[in-house]
Order: C-alpha cells, then sequence, then structure tokens
C-alpha cells in the first residue's frame, strides 16, 4: 500500500524513507527511554505512555520481530503501569494517561510480547467513564476510545464515545470512510455487532490506513490510534490471533 513514488511527509513513502528518518528516529527514542525506565521502575506509568507511540511506529515501520525484542525489557512494567493508571484515572489527566499507558501494552500484545493484558485491564470501565464526560474531552481522545472499546467487544459503547446516535441496524458493504475516523468507527462498530463478513468491512479499513499518513501529519492520528484500529479489524472482525495483528499491519503497508 506503501506509494514508491513520493517520499514527502503524509504518504506512506514518506514515513518509510530514509529522508525523514522515522524508524531511525524511533529505534533511538526507544533504546534511550527504555535505559531510563528500567534504571526507574517506580514510576512505570511515566515511561510507558511516553513510549506508547514509539512503540506502535516500529510495530508500523520495522515489523513484529523488532518490535517485540525493543519492548521485551518493559514488559514488566505493564502490569503495575496500568495498576497505577487506575490510581491515578480520577486525578491527573485521568482519560489520557490511562489510555496511553493502555496503547502500549496493545502494541506489545500486537507484536506478540505478551498477551490478554488488555482484556484483564479496568480498560472498559475507564471507557465507560469517559463516556459520560464526553463533551469534556477532545475528539481525537474519544476516537481512540472507540478504537479501544472495538478491541474489547463493545460496539455499542464504542458509538456512545464517538457520537451519531445509536447504530444502524444493517451494515452497507463496500463503504469508505478517507478521513472521517468516527464514521470509520461508527462502521466497525455496527460490523460488530451485525457479525458482517470482514470482506465487505475491508475497503474501509484499506482506506482508512491509506489516509493515515495525511491524518498523521495534520496530527488527527497517531501511531497508537493505526494499532489499535489495526486490532479491530485484523482480530475483531478477521478473527486472526492479537499476535498477529502488527505483521499483519506492517505487510498491509510496507513499501514493494
Amino acid at each position: 500500500m506503501a506509494e514508491s513514488s513520493n517520499s514527502a511527509p503524509g504518504t506512506w513513502a514518506g514515513l518509510f524513507s530514509s529522508e525523514w528518518g522515522e524508524d531511525t528516529h524511533a529505534r533511538e527514542f526507544m533504546k534511550r527511554f527504555t535505559a531510563m525506565a528500567l534504571a526507574k521502575p517506580n514510576t512505570p506509568v511515566t515511561h510507558l505512555r511516553t513510549l506508547a507511540d514509539v512503540l506502535a511506529s516500529l510495530v508500523v515501520l520495522t515489523g513484529a520481530g523488532e518490535a517485540r525484542a525493543a519492548a521485551e525489557p518493559l514488559v514488566p512494567m505493564c502490569e503495575p503501569a496500568l495498576t497505577q493508571a487506575g490510581r491515578l484515572f480520577e486525578s491527573v489527566d485521568p482519560p489520557r494517561v490511562a489510555i496511553q499507558v493502555l496503547s502500549f501494552v496493545n502494541a506489545a500484545e500486537a507484536c506478540g510480547t505478551t498477551q490478554g493484558l488488555v482484556e484483564a485491564s479496568p480498560a472498559k470501565a475507564w471507557l465507560e467513564a469517559i463516556a459520560k464526560t464526553v463533551k469534556k474531552q477532545d475528539d481525537l481522545l474519544l476516537y481512540r476510545c472507540g478504537l479501544v472499546a472495538l478491541c474489547l467487544g463493545e460496539p455499542d459503547l464504542a458509538a456512545k464515545l464517538v457520537g451519531g446516535g445509536k447504530l444502524p441496524a444493517t451494515l452497507t458493504p463496500g463503504e469508505q470512510f478517507g478521513f472521517n475516523v468516527q464514521g470509520f468507527v461508527r462502521y466497525l462498530a455496527t460490523a460488530m455487532k451485525v457479525r458482517a463478513p470482514s470482506e465487505a468491512v475491508r475497503p474501509a479499513w484499506e482506506s482508512y490506513v491509506e489516509g493515515f499518513p495525511k491524518n498523521k501529519a495534520a496530527e488527527r492520528a497517531s501511531w497508537s490510534d493505526l494499532v489499535w484500529a489495526a486490532r479491530a479489524y485484523f482480530a475483531g472482525l478477521e478473527g486472526r490471533p492479537v499476535a498477529r495483528v502488527g505483521e499483519s499491519l506492517h505487510a498491509l503497508v510496507r513499501p514493494d
């Protein structure tokens, strides 16, 4: 899916290009902050929330194997970080901290470093609390929360988080949403609720992936969002193991 002729920002070729160095920067950042995290293991939330998008970018750009090796030293911090994030939920920028930590854990699961922590976490309770305060949250956070809800198998909660009213009772196969992330999340939620075949949803998924570089360049999406969306599609709708989500996503977007 990555374009081969245009390496400018806002394209997949640009994200992969040596000129812009996304993968090189992510490798260096991951290495430096992993050392800092291991030196101060009593503050796992601080480190994992900082590294969430970095690990997600490695999953996408370098593949599951390299991302798994990068994440392994930090896996012992995942459960303590989720517990700590839960304690902070009512006090310090609660949604953003908790969901960012959860996003690191999701990226670790997508590349097969660990498993079961997202589903065992308090994530559903966090999302339900956030859904009660949607007017106080920004859309980008709510869209990510909608994707998280889908990964937890909660399509109605996803719809409540992103807005737009009750989900339709049927799905129109083959729709595409481009930069309309709200519509994309609602479409996946509808597909999940009516148990639509993944083939019906694939055009919507592929158009989301195609538009991701432009959304990222405009700061309307992050690497973590893409990995959550991949989990919702590949694991939630296609039925692939979560541990294969990273390699499936990398194979889809890497240059030919």
